[in-house]
């Protein structure tokens, strides 16, 4: 499906005065919409995009704007500009199509807030239309399933989720649903991660499929929770880089993974490299990366983590001499421990985004 032409018009001559970079807008099959004079090309494009988050792949950088039909934005660059840029291009291309769909029931309207679409004053009218509680504390919790195949996301997930009184499940696409959950009997973030994680068993269990999600931060009015529906997508779009080896993501516990994405790539491929290059590369081999993670993972405490990796405590101690003399940090001390950390993952945070697996 191709959009209105008139559309794309509408497009090219909005970036031609707007965005300073090329940028280009794609089919889902990679074809080339605009620029017009390239039209009918194809661009390899990653494996997966999540609908409103960039990806970096081959050194270019991708978006998938989540508008019927599917786009796709390409920019021939990567790192914190590319990905600004795109981002006001997807944010302009969703602004200038709001009207193509017509508001029909009230979960266009949640859909809409969702995607921060609709004014305060739209919003007031289409509330009062559609019965819609506006003064009610809910957060986002978005679930993302790959291999949805001839099933939707919100098929599979329609009949597992438990839903209390207040609480609403939107579809997004055939990804992508998001849990409107009510805060009022939640008295802690912990349920909220154990919901997530009993749905992800269910699913597993009863289809065969998994699914990642992600948590925002709840917000007291329904106009704001397009805030938190934002917060949930980038929880899984950081937590998939740092910790891929976790399926749900809480927005508020990465914050340290948040503030090292927001640095440039070529800043924390530098950093990176003071401590992992050619003179520490037989000393950081898997063995070690695994003994320091499970170190911290036990909070610097040294009896736990030998007794987690089966080792004796000087076989530890051992090690973590071994690096001291070569680094000349104490991996025991706090604050050589957290300089450790950060370099460590600001390789994560220079790497193109991995594809999923599911």
């Amino acid at each position: 499906m191709i959009p209105e032409k008139h559309f794309l018009n509408q497009i090219e001559q909005a970036f031609s005065h707007l965005i300073t970079q090329k940028i280009y807008l794609l089919d889902v099959e990679g074809n080339i919409l605009l620029p017009s004079e390239e039209e009918g090309q194809k661009i390899t494009m990653p494996e997966f995009i999540d609908p409103g988050m960039s990806v970096a792949y081959d050194n270019k950088t991708f978006l998938k704007i989540g508008i019927t039909p599917e786009l796709i934005l390409c920019i021939f660059d990567r790192g914190a500009e590319a990905h600004n840029c795109i981002m006001l291009a997807g944010e302009m291309i969703r602004y200038m199509g709001r009207g193509e769909a017509p508001i029909q029931t009230r979960y266009d309207v949640y859909r809409r807030v969702l995607r921060e679409e609709l004014t305060s004053s739209e919003l007031e009218v289409l509330a009062h239309e559609h019965q819609i509680e506006i003064d009610k504390t809910r957060c986002a919790m978005t679930f993302q399933i790959l291999q949805t195949e001839q099933e939707t996301a919100f098929n599979m997930l329609d009949e597992i989720v438990p839903r209390a009184n207040g609480d609403l499940i939107v579809e997004m696409d055939r990804h992508t649903v998001v849990v409107l959950k009510s805060m009022d009997n939640v008295e802690s973030f912990d349920e909220l991660r154990q919901l997530a994680e009993a749905v992800q068993q269910t699913l597993l269990d009863e289809d065969g499929k998994s699914c990642v999600v992600g948590v925002g931060e709840p917000r007291k009015t329904f106009p704001e929770i397009g805030e938190s529906y934002r917060e949930s997508r980038r929880a899984v779009e950081v937590g998939r880089i740092f910790v891929p080896d976790q399926r749900v993501y809480v927005y508020r516990n990465l914050v340290l993974e948040r503030f090292l994405m927001d640095i440039p790539r070529e800043m924390g491929i530098r950093y990176h490299s003071i401590l992992f290059n050619r003179k520490t590369s037989r000393l950081f081999n898997e063995e070690m990366l695994h003994t320091i993670e499970m170190f911290f993972a036990k909070d610097l405490n040294l009896s736990d983590t030998a007794r987690q990796l089966y080792i004796h405590r000087n076989t530890l101690v051992y090690r973590l001499d071994k690096v001291q003399r070569q680094t000349g940090l104490d991996l025991r001390k706090f604050d050589d421990a957290v300089t450790f950390k950060m370099m460590m993952l600001l390789g994560k945070s220079g790497q193109d985004k991995p594809r999923p697996v599911y």
